[in-house]
């Protein structure tokens, strides 16, 4: 019976706490955003990172925008509608960043400041966290330059200017 009960009480504990936190770990398919986070870097400089996020908030939903080349203390957040969710929500399906999940890969004895960091959290409680330094996972040149256009269309559509790193 001791033995028994070594192996079904924490099994049962185990799942009465999923039941109750919603059993977070890697998703299936991306469905859901509550929150995501994008970071990368193109150097060793604080200006030369760039950051997305979205958030949900009991208020709706806010992204934050510090592309390339701007000060880390200028960031905009805006509120953003379900349909820019959404368009987020599609480039991170179409490039499967559910396989991310557990990515972190470096290359050793480069220090040049090129890297980056993904958070993905869905309303489920799944989330998706990678990290990257001179190493990428598959579909990371799409996502990162399809969060650009996203992003950065809200900088712009603020009446900010783009800094010459956009070629502008």
């Amino acid at each position: 019976m001791k033995r028994f009960s070594r192996i079904i009480l924490p099994a049962a504990l185990f799942l009465l706490l999923c039941l109750l936190a919603g059993c977070a770990g890697k998703p299936k398919e991306i469905r859901g955003i509550f929150s995501v986070r994008l970071a990368y870097s193109n150097g060793m400089q604080l200006s030369d990172q760039a950051y997305y996020s979205l958030e949900r908030t009991a208020d709706g939903c806010k992204a934050t925008v510090k592309p390339l080349g701007i000060d880390p203390s200028e960031p905009l957040t805006v509120e953003v509608d379900e349909e820019f969710v959404g368009q987020v929500e599609e480039l991170l399906r179409t490039n499967h960043v559910e396989k991310w999940y557990g990515y972190k890969k470096r290359a050793r004895n480069i220090m040049d400041g090129i890297g980056f960091t993904f958070y993905l959290k869905l309303e489920d409680g799944k989330e998706v966290d990678a990290v990257g330094y001179m190493n990428w996972p598959d579909g990371y040149a799409n996502v990162e330059a399809g969060m650009d256009s996203l992003f950065l269309g809200l900088w712009e559509a603020a009446g900010r200017k783009l800094p010459p790193e956009y070629g502008q």
